[in-house]
């Protein structure tokens, strides 16, 4: 059996991703590797593929049992023969698991590393693991979560330095390191410790494009969460808190509001954990509040958003975290809620006793965060830089990208900040230099200080303006930040240019003004996809597995868009391989058939591109053009039928302003006609400020023209005036 076919058998899918083939090709070869690839980028099949084609067990290590419950899960389900092997097993458990290595009955054998190398007994310090383990034919090595070996990483466990010792003990099975977050000297730490022979190296993009992120300043934490939340109804997602005290009390609070909410962390008992996790992996319950210094280690496939009350202590953990959502390609999101004060209390957190080093690289990656947190331009960009990675200046799918801001002419504003660092001889922090600029007569403010010129010059601006300008310096670069425990600002090569005058400079208003929504057109039959996740979770109920073990949302999305009508139809759906067909192709194919003969519907399956695996979209980035047009051309159908743009707004399921700009698709195509949605009165007007204003942003031209015109009718009338074009 080729790669090829083995994935196209087990795991349902015909094409692979990222650097899978690659990666898989090196292994079956019998040589070392080490991969960085995305949360959710398909890092699993990397050794599982290969654990089906190679003659005999493949290892795998791992951190957390809950992980390893849910990847077993998901294996056996496939029809591919896999087992754990840790402390939730009784005697019994154990030794049939033992029975079925030594008849090969086992693919995959799930391990923690402590549990591999654990002593015989304390007289005798030899492992009596891996004895056994080497009667047995060891065909491949995996290593999950491989950051965890090196102290420079941000989840460090000391027990995976035990590891160093595997290629001693197996030296001719072939390894494979696997991690979502490492930066440079990580990765050179896990090369090292792990003493890989010779090993091919693959770094994925980073990239999460299905992820939106969002940075909110953290005011009223509870109040802007349930806010959030029920924008999310009904939909999973995990919140992030500093300690396991504000987990537990956050999610009793969320609980009286009536959210399906359950803490989980370190210090709960094994059996609540493993309860609130069952509940969040099979959808009985929504939310999830967590410790960031807890990792789940869950493959939950459908989480659709997750929330940082509190802010992470570094880039790879917010990274990692969030990468948690959307791992089944669906639009997902990320928010954050910032507080400077929150950064002063994670400083005290950074410091390493007796490690100076240490010390100083935990508070960079703590800066790194904090500079992520104030960022005014792209947040996927600062991202994807952060692992060394070129990425575009504007995603379209961040806060910053997504807000459309008014500017203003800064430039006296930033001349009077960067003489004020220079006088004050670059030896102050950004608080002292905010308050010598406003003149205050406070102690701490030194005398010979308050005798130069520059001393009160930004008195009229307030200290949270003075701030926000600091940030945006720093942003631009005309200011720096040095120092570790108590940064003070310095200026750059490029602020003499600002403070002769040569370079003018343009600052954001603190108030946004337009966050700019793209409307998601969802061509699928929503109560179609309802009715499967119903089957499916029935299903679930009787493999007693998580739901989306059976199949993805993703999936069913598919089935509800191409309206499969047979077996044979249903095969080319992305996730359907030989074994889920045979399991459960008939049971989730009945849904749909009922469902095309109560709606006259009937198979769309001819308008799918071949099978492959699903690729992520981000949620600003647009549809095929052939779908477009379908989905306009269904508006401007039921519109010449006699319906209202309201009734086919409810009909499709849309927003009125959705279904406006389709019908100004016809109007600029000369197939309807302007008068037909726009009153003839209220043309020449939006016209003419069209002409005065232009068309690059449409929030001034509705700001002029007030509540009487909708946004619907400016972009008909937009469209009318480019007609032809």
């Amino acid at each position: 059996m080729t790669p090829i076919q083995a994935l196209q058998k087990y795991f349902g899918y015909s094409t692979f991703r990222h650097e899978q083939e690659a990666i898989i090709q090196n292994i079956l070869k019998g040589q070392d590797v080490m991969a960085l690839m995305p949360t959710g980028g398909g890092k699993s099949l990397c050794y599982q593929l290969p654990a089906v084609l190679l003659d005999g067990l493949t290892i795998v290590i791992s951190p957390l049992i809950a992980l390893m419950k849910d990847q077993v899960d998901s294996l056996n389900v496939n029809g591919i023969p896999a087992a754990f092997l840790n402390s939730s097993l009784n005697p019994e458990e154990t030794r049939v698991l033992v029975n079925r290595l030594r008849n090969n009955e086992i693919k995959l054998l799930y391990l923690a590393p402590e549990r591999l190398f654990s002593a015989e007994s304390k007289e005798n310090k030899e492992s009596k693991l891996i004895p056994f383990l080497k009667t047995l034919k060891v065909a491949q090595i995996a290593i999950d979560e491989a950051h965890c070996i090196s102290s420079w990483g941000h989840d460090f466990r000391p027990e995976y330095l035990m590891l160093a010792g595997l290629k001693e003990e197996f030296p001719s099975v072939p390894v494979i390191a696997l991690t979502a977050t490492a930066d440079k000297l990580t990765q050179k730490d896990i090369l090292e410790k792990l003493n890989l022979h010779k090993p091919a190296i693959f770094v994925s993009s980073f990239n999460r494009a299905n992820i939106t992120y969002r940075v909110a300043p953290k005011k009223n934490s509870f109040k802007q969460l349930i806010a959030f939340l029920n924008e999310h109804k009904d939909e999973s997602g995990i919140i992030y808190c500093l300690s396991r005290k504000s987990t537990e009390a956050l999610a009793e609070d969320l609980k009286d509001e009536g959210f399906a909410a359950e803490a989980y962390h370190a210090g709960l008992s094994n059996e609540i954990k493993a309860r609130n996790q069952e509940a969040f992996l099979r959808d009985d319950l929504k939310i999830i509040v967590a410790t960031i210094a807890f990792g789940m280690g869950i493959n939950k496939s459908n989480v659709r958003y997750v929330v940082h009350v509190d802010l992470p202590k570094n880039i790879e953990g917010y990274y990692q975290e969030t990468g948690r959502a959307g791992r089944d390609g669906l639009p997902s999101e990320a928010l954050l809620l910032y507080s400077p004060g929150d950064a002063m209390k994670l400083q005290a957190f950074a410091k390493v006793e007796g490690n100076e080093q240490q010390s100083r690289i935990m508070l960079n990656k703590l800066n790194d965060m904090v500079k992520y947190c104030q960022l005014l331009s792209c947040r996927r960009q600062y991202l994807m830089k952060y692992f060394d990675e070129e990425f575009p200046a504007k995603c379209g799918s961040c806060d910053v990208c997504l807000t459309e801001y008014k500017r203003f002419d800064g430039t006296l504003i930033a001349q009077k900040a960067l003489s004020a660092v220079a006088r004050l001889n670059e030896r102050f922090g950004a608080n002292y230099v905010i308050d010598f600029l406003r003149g205050s007569k406070s102690d701490k403010i030194r005398e010979e200080h308050k005798q130069l010129k520059t001393y009160g010059i930004g008195a009229d601006i307030s200290k949270a303006d003075w701030q926000h300008h600091i940030r945006e310096l720093i942003s631009m670069g005309y200011l720096q930040t040095a120092g570790d425990e108590y940064p003070v600002l310095k200026l750059t090569a490029q602020s003499t240019d600002v403070l002769k005058g040569g370079q003018k400079v343009e600052f954001i208003e603190i108030e946004k003004v337009e966050e700019v929504h793209h409307e998601e057109n969802l061509p699928y039959e929503i109560p179609l996809f309802n009715r499967l996740r119903e089957v499916r979770r029935g299903i679930a109920e009787g493999e007693n597995v998580p739901a989306y073990v059976i199949v993805s949302d993703a999936t069913l999305q598919e089935m509800a868009t191409y309206l499969p009508q047979s077996l044979d139809e249903l095969r080319m759906i992305s996730g359907f391989g030989d074994i889920k067909l045979a399991r459960y192709g008939r049971e989730l194919l009945e849904p749909v058939k009922i469902y095309c003969a109560e709606k006259g519907l009937g198979s769309k399956i001819k308008q799918k591109s071949p099978k492959r695996e699903r690729k992520a979209k981000s949620p600003g980035q647009t549809k095929s053009s052939s779908r477009s047009n379908d989905t306009k051309a269904e508006t401007f159908n039921l519109y010449r039928s006699g319906k209202t743009v309201a009734e086919i707004a409810t009909e499709r399921g849309f927003t009125t302003a959705t279904i406006e700009t389709h019908l100004s698709y016809y109007v600029q195509n000369g197939d309807l006609d302007i008068t037909e949605i726009v009153p003839q009165k209220k043309i020449a007007v939006i016209a003419d400020a069209v002409e005065s204003y232009g068309t690059e942003r449409l929030s001034p031209l509705k700001e002029v023209l007030g509540d009487d015109y909708s946004y619907g009718e400016i972009k008909a009338v937009i469209g009318w005036m480019n007609k032809g074009e």
